[in-house]
């Protein structure tokens, strides 16, 4: 069986117990972004402006997009379930 055909076959295994295959695994939230430039600048974060506060979460956005490899994270968090399903 092709990899493409198992993914629907556990796909639709998810849909008959209402769960959904794109539900979200992990997110950064803009809240999270907000709160390390709080951290950053202190009082000053107050002084930024709506399009300094955009342009920071474009480039975290860009930052995870050039440096994030998904793969390796699934590969680490499959790694654990695989030893803890075989205990």
């Amino acid at each position: 069986m092709s990899h493409e055909k198992i993914v629907t076959q556990l796909s639709l295994r998810l849909i008959e117990v209402a769960d959904s295959p794109s539900e979200i695994v992990f997110a950064i939230s803009m809240q999270s972004v907000l709160a390390e430039i709080a951290r950053r600048l202190g009082e000053e974060a107050l002084k930024l402006s709506i399009e300094d506060i955009r342009l920071a979460r474009d480039e975290v956005r860009a930052a995870i997009g050039h440096h994030l490899d998904e793969r390796d994270f699934i590969g680490i968090g499959l790694d654990t379930w695989e030893i803890t399903r075989n205990l």
